[in-house]
């Protein structure tokens, strides 16, 4: 997730599995959570979703959908850990948005 969350032409979706499971955490490794709230956020376009769910399909046979995430919700992306955040609790260093705990990590 290289994108900026304020870019205007980014399709930004969760990735949900047939448990309804969301993808948590950066990459196809990442955990898995039923909140919502906890979700990586991806640009269908620019991280090139739709081919990385077909290519899982076919080697590992899981099956992801993506869905599109609610433009209202207010959140960041740590550049750091990948966790979605609240916008008021992100904070930006000047070239890069942290989390609370990423940003007490770097203070160290």
């Amino acid at each position: 997730m290289l994108w900026a969350m304020n870019d205007p032409h980014a399709i930004r979706v969760l990735l949900r599995n047939a448990e309804g499971k969301y993808l948590a955490g950066p990459g196809v490794q990442g955990e898995l959570t039923e909140d919502r709230g906890r979700a990586a956020v991806f640009d269908y376009l620019r991280d090139r979703v739709g081919e990385r769910l077909e290519m899982m399909q076919g080697v590992h046979g899981t099956t992801w959908k993506p869905v599109l995430a609610d433009p209202r919700e207010g959140y960041e992306v740590c550049d750091r850990c990948g966790q979605r955040v609240m916008s008021f609790k992100a904070f930006f260093d000047g070239r890069q948005f942290l989390c609370p705990a990423c940003r007490s990590h770097a203070a160290e």
